[in-house]
Parts: C-alpha cells; structure tokens; sequence
C-alpha cells in the first residue's frame, strides 16, 4: 500500500480475545476482497498496516502487470514494490504525496467516518508491453482498530476508462464516497504540522550537506538527539533516507 507514517504500537496490550476478532476481522477482509476483484476485476491490495502484511488479490487488470490471475499472494510488507517498480517515478513520488496527505486528513476525522473517504489518481504505469499507460489508482481503509487506530488498507489499480487527455500530474483528489463531496489535493494542508520545529531545522541543514556532528554543535543538541529526530523526519515522511525526506517535506512545504 500507500505509503503511510509508522503507526504507535496501538496492538501491543490487546488480549487474546481481542487478538481472535483481529484475526477474524482480517479473514473476513481477505474474503472480501477475494470476491471484489472477480466484481471490480482490478488489481487490489489489502495492508495490514499492525503485522506488517500485504495480501494482493488478482482480478484481470493482473495480465497488465503480467500476474498470476488465480488467486491471490501475501508479502512481508505494506509496501507493494513489485507494482511501485511499473509506476513512472514521477507519479510515485506524487501518489506517495497523495497518500500521505490523505493519512494525514484521516487523523482529523472521527474514526467511525473514516472510512467514507477515498483517494483517487491516474499514474503512468509500465504495460506489458513495457509502455508507459495511465491507469486509475484508488485507495482507502477497510477497518480501523480497536482503538480507532487506521488498520486494513486498501490500494486498487485498474483501467482508467476515460478518453485520453493532455494531464499534468496525477490529478490527485480526495472523495467523500458517502456524499460525493471532493477535495482537489495540491497544497497538502493536512500535512503543514508535520514535523515540529526543531525537525525542521534539523532537517534544512541536512539539506544543506551538514553532517550530524556539525548539526549537533550548531543547535547544542546531542548527535544522539540529532539522530532520533532523523529518525522521526524519516518515519513521518514515510522515506527511507535523508535526500528523499529532504525533496518530500520540499514538496509539501515544510521547509
């Protein structure tokens, strides 16, 4: 799935009980699923977001990323790196926006009215004929947790049906499916308190090439405070090292 900042620990202390209908719930999810696809015929993947744990069910959109279309596939991963490879860099890097905007935008929504809201986007994507080809992505939770935390994940990937057109971007939008209400995402407001203060300026000078020590010595921190908050630059902005948490939180003008 859409990449997403690394949830609390919100299932540490669950009991058993708990831990059963966790289970259940997911059962039902994955049937779920496994039926939508035969409807929807695209290609979805449900993420739970507490184990850490994609199942990827093939409808007939399969045969464009050259899948098996017989059933379905579980990675050790919320991140779906088979079909992220096929997506133009570009458009990535703008849906990893989109959905970090949207992640964000859920938090400040009741947990019981969470799950009215979709995003939806069209991104350039490798065919198998190795042709780059718009296609329509969609995503939104399934479930919450127990404690009103966002759990089950879902990402859809199919045909985009619509004549072709001249596009800049992704055309990235946030939808109320329940009222049809849509909010057009360019200036990703859900995501201005991002990071705090001091995160920030850690992360301008890493911008700027400096290294941990020299950042430590000019804001009389610790290098082990420096690299905690490196850490939580990192884990909030869903990247995995500092050039792309520099060119994200850019992006999202947090700088």
């Amino acid at each position: 799935m859409n990449p997403i900042s690394k949830l609390e620990d919100q299932f540490s202390f669950e009991s058993i009980d708990s831990l059963d209908k966790r289970k259940e719930a997911l059962q039902e999810a994955i049937y779920t699923m496994k039926e939508f696809v035969k409807i929807d015929h695209s290609v979805a993947v449900l993420s739970d977001l507490a184990d850490n744990k994609s199942y990827i069910f093939t409808g007939d959109f399969g045969s464009f990323f050259e899948m098996d279309t017989s059933g379905f596939l579980t990675i050790d991963s919320i991140w779906e790196e088979d079909i992220y490879q096929r997506i133009h860099p570009e458009d990535l890097f703008e849906r990893n926006l989109l959905e970090l905007e949207f992640f964000n935008f859920l938090k400040t929504i009741e947990p019981n009215e969470r799950l009215n809201y979709a995003t939806k986007c069209k991104i350039r994507t490798l065919n198998s004929k190795k042709e780059y080809q718009r296609i329509l992505h969609r995503s939104f939770y399934l479930k919450n947790s127990s404690e009103g935390g966002l759990w089950l994940a879902v990402c859809l990937y199919n045909y985009l049906f619509e004549k072709k057109e001249t596009l800049t971007g992704i055309d990235g939008k946030i939808i109320n499916t329940k009222t049809g209400e849509i909010f057009y995402v360019d200036t990703y407001v859900n995501c201005i308190n991002l990071l705090t203060p001091r995160e920030r300026e850690v992360l301008l000078l890493i911008g700027k090439g400096v290294i941990s020590k020299e950042i430590a010595d000019q804001l009389n921190i610790s290098i082990n405070t420096v690299n905690r908050h490196r850490q939580n630059i990192l884990e909030k902005l869903n990247v995995s090292n500092s050039i792309e948490a520099v060119r994200t939180a850019d992006a999202l003008n947090l700088l």
